[in-house]
């Protein structure tokens, strides 16, 4: 998704994590930034469902409120997260993830609505359906040309595994309502790093999210488990929307490190697995910010799924390799 960003500048004190306008911890996960009215407008996930909150200067947030999906009858109702909001024609579509109990598996759902924070209808249900398997964690990706794609989390249990994650991708029909041809893999070579979670049975890869820049594609995605503490975020490049894709020698970019600041009184470091993040644009249409959730600063024992929405500076070397700068506090 692309936001231009234009009030925030590199020299103001970044709050971390970030905070609501009454001073409190933005106690959220799965963060996904769009713009509206020269705000900002932030989707993501609760315990039980999908909220939405607004801010002028991405520094304090404002609650809005819960996400209204219509009709109410929506089967995916239960399990909700991970949604994004992107803005296409002039209107604003929402993905998410859900339980269908129907199938007994993990959706994904399309709604559509004229403001970022809804209400918004659903035009596919499912978008992404898997027999016998879930599918999470949808991202879209528009072209130059116009030409649309999604990218999500392919989750299961095999033999091997006692459960894994795998990135996919498509492209999507021009109303985006379904998926146009085939649904390829993204990239099935896992680093070493994105296997600290193999000792418990668990291999995944997962919360894709894709942008161009200079005629590259850059794709984020985060690996291992969320609750645990080994959750972290990668990059990797490609020279058309659909790959193949290479993954960096710098990764992962972010991920759990006491370098990061001090050990909470548990002993967990300040910065305990970072991940599913969205990215914020300058204007000059570089990327600028990460916003990411991780661990909350209080939790002292895993597994957790108490989390905090976080921000930090991004920026693309001479070089095209994605670097962070140092937390801004």
């Amino acid at each position: 998704m692309m936001l231009i960003c234009s009030c925030v500048q590199a020299h103001m004190q970044i709050p971390d994590p970030l905070v609501t306008d009454d001073g409190s911890v933005l106690r959220v996960a799965d963060p996904c930034v769009c713009m509206y009215e020269g705000r900002y407008y932030l989707s993501a996930s609760m315990a039980d469902g999908l909220e939405s909150y607004v801010s002028d200067n991405l520094l304090t947030w404002t609650r809005l409120g819960r996400i209204e999906i219509l009709p109410p009858d929506d089967p995916l109702k239960t399990c909700i997260w991970a949604s994004e909001v992107h803005l296409h024609a002039g209107k604003y579509y929402l993905t998410y993830s859900g339980w269908n109990p129907a199938a007994e598996t993990l959706e994904t759902n399309l709604g559509i609505g004229d403001t970022p924070y809804g209400p918004f209808t659903l035009i596919a249900s499912p978008l992404i359906h898997l027999e016998g398997k879930n599918a999470i964690d949808a991202n879209i990706f528009v072209d130059d040309d116009g030409s649309a794609f999604v990218y999500f989390s392919e989750n299961g249990t095999s033999e091997e595994y006692k459960a894994y994650g795998a990135l996919r991708q498509a492209r999507l029909k021009p109303d985006f309502t379904g998926i146009d041809g085939e649904i390829m893999p993204v990239n099935e070579e896992y680093a070493d790093w994105e296997l600290k979670s193999l000792e418990r049975g668990v291999r995944c890869n997962e919360a894709p999210t894709v942008f161009k820049y200079r005629g590259r594609y850059y794709m984020t995605y985060s690996a291992n488990e969320t609750h645990m503490g080994d959750y972290g975020i990668g990059v990797q490049t490609a020279d058309s929307p659909l790959g193949p894709w290479k993954k960096s020698v710098s990764n992962p970019i972010m991920t759990t490190s006491p370098a990061d600041g001090p050990r909470s009184e548990g002993g967990l470091p300040a910065v305990s697995s970072p991940g599913h993040n969205g990215i914020i644009f300058g204007q000059d249409g570089a990327p600028e910010w990460i916003i990411y959730h991780r661990h909350a600063p209080e939790v002292s024992s895993l597994p957790s799924n108490e989390r905090v929405t976080c921000l930090r500076k991004i920026r693309i070397s001479d070089d095209g390799e994605v670097v962070l700068d140092q937390i801004i506090k």
